[in-house]
């Protein structure tokens, strides 16, 4: 079964230099609708948009290369308006002071062929329970022919704009908290939106499984590289449950079939993802998150979530992929007795920045808020990257925030860059928060070889325990298994090599 997105003519005009000391205004155009499809964009924001006015030249060039979607309804037209008058970050910005985006930038961003979906093989990425639950998208578009949704309750709304969902309201209110260059690119130029909204009082049993797999351009152009930008919209109504869990990776090189979901490690293209996640009053949210893209891939990510009162939100994410992977992540505490829950596990090889920011807010009384964080940097050009605020308020009395970072560096010159931040402004409050930066202990390699176990095995037990503790708390067996091989041939490509 095939999976092809139809690509329409481009959004966005070519830009053209000045001519006479005038400089030529082209303007966006609003491409003809399908047949009952639900446009992507209004005519008025369509039509209002000078792209010619931008300024920067990257983000001008990138807008003309991948425009063959409308963007994101009712939000194409401010996105571009802000767009107007910004810059891509250097490392002069204080939020990528430490984050090289470099392998981006000095690329060209085209849009994704939508005939490469076609024959992608997507049965490697199983999840157990999730079989009639599962969502798959190839360069940022929904693949009905991969997908499965017959075992989504009645009363749970799931599907795609492309294949004539209804938008959630939350789509856009979540994310215009805090925004950024990213997230207005996303909005830009995304060729659908999956939206999942699970009504009040609703308990989905099984996990939902979306899986985000990418395609390289076929080129003779070195410099450009295939773009796409997913966009992902989950509204839990109050006191609902539901487990959402995403994998990133690269779609199978042709021919390789479905049993080697890493069968594309050196496939150069850029996800730029936006996640938009609303947790009712009293409603449960757990979320998994696994990004294995290609070494020469670029992964940034936006994650937006607001919480209700009572409710509760956790995340699990293991990050190993990507000459640059960035996560973005904002969660605001909206009512009292509010939970979150974070963990992250990165693991930063030869090339490659990998990077978590993260802030949480916190607005109400008897709020609560863990975070733990691990990092493990394998080489000597790896580069790790923790800059984790968490804003306790006035008003947020009778708080409980902690944070964490731990970071193992494996060989010399091997780099982590790490801010824990806490701000409080309450004096009621229990809060705390760390960080180490080290490599394996002495005492710990001198324990497990008193055992009689080799140095090379010693060493290789601790360093699984520390990044596969993170890994434990994903949902399914398939799942763990999965990551644990991923992190092994992590490794291995660095020759840290982890016993059996």
């Amino acid at each position: 079964m095939s999976c092809v997105a139809s690509a329409a003519a481009s959004r966005v005009a070519p830009r053209v230099p000045a001519a006479d000391g005038a400089r030529r205004r082209d303007r966006v155009s609003r491409g003809a609708r399908r047949p009952g499809a639900r446009p992507m964009a209004t005519t008025a924001e369509a039509a209002s948009v000078d792209v010619a006015a931008i300024e920067d030249a990257w983000i001008a060039g990138s807008l003309e290369r991948c425009a063959v979607g409308e963007g994101v309804a009712g939000l194409r037209e401010g996105a571009l308006a802000r767009l107007a008058a910004a810059r891509m970050p250097t490392q002069r910005v204080e939020d990528y002071r430490f984050t090289d985006l470099a392998p981006l930038v000095g690329a060209q961003p085209a849009a994704a062929d939508p005939a490469a979906a076609a024959g992608v093989d997507a049965s490697a990425w199983t999840l157990e329970g999730a079989a009639t639950t599962r969502v798959v998208l190839v360069d940022g578009v929904f693949c009905a022919a991969l997908s499965d949704l017959s075992g989504v309750p009645g009363a749970v709304v799931a599907g795609a704009a492309s294949a004539g969902a209804a938008p959630s309201d939350a789509l856009g209110a979540v994310s215009g908290l805090r925004g950024g260059v990213f997230v207005d690119l996303n909005a830009a130029v995304a060729r659908d939106v999956v939206t999942v909204t699970v009504p009040a009082g609703v308990k989905m049993i099984a996990p939902l499984h979306v899986v985000q797999l990418s395609t390289a351009l076929q080129s003779d152009e070195s410099a450009r590289v295939a773009a796409s930008a997913p966009r992902l919209v989950l509204d839990a109504g109050d006191g609902a449950e539901v487990a959402l869990v995403e994998e990133f990776a690269p779609a199978p090189a042709p021919g390789a079939g479905a049993e080697s979901p890493s069968s594309a490690p050196t496939t150069r293209y850029w996800l730029n993802g936006v996640c938009e996640i609303r947790v009712g009053k009293n409603a449960r949210v757990t979320h998994s998150m696994v990004q294995a893209q290609s070494r020469n891939a670029v992964h940034t990510r936006s994650t937006h979530v607001t919480q209700a009162a009572e409710s509760e939100y956790s995340l699990a994410e293991i990050n190993v992929g990507g000459a640059v992977g960035r996560h973005d992540l904002t969660i605001t505490q909206l009512g009292p007795r509010t939970s979150t829950n974070l963990a992250c596990f990165n693991l930063a090889g030869e090339g490659q920045c990998l990077d978590l920011h993260s802030a949480v807010t916190l607005d109400h009384e008897e709020g609560r808020t863990d975070q733990v964080h691990k990092c493990i940097v394998s080489h000597a050009t790896g580069r790790g990257v923790f800059d984790g605020n968490v804003r306790v308020n006035k008003a947020a009395q009778r708080t409980d925030a902690g944070q964490i970072s731990r970071n193992l560096l494996l060989v010399p010159k091997a780099t982590v860059n790490v801010k824990p931040n806490l701000q409080i402004v309450a004096d009621d409050v229990v809060c705390t928060h760390g960080c180490t930066v080290s490599d394996l202990e002495e005492e710990e390699l001198f324990y497990i070889q008193s055992r009689g176990l080799s140095p090379a095995t010693a060493r290789s037990l601790l360093v699984a325990g520390f990044g596969l503790e993170i890994a434990s708390r994903l949902p399914g067996k398939d799942l763990r298994d999965r990551v644990e091989k991923v992190v092994r041939d992590a490794l291995a490509q660095d020759d840290v090599v982890m016993v059996a």
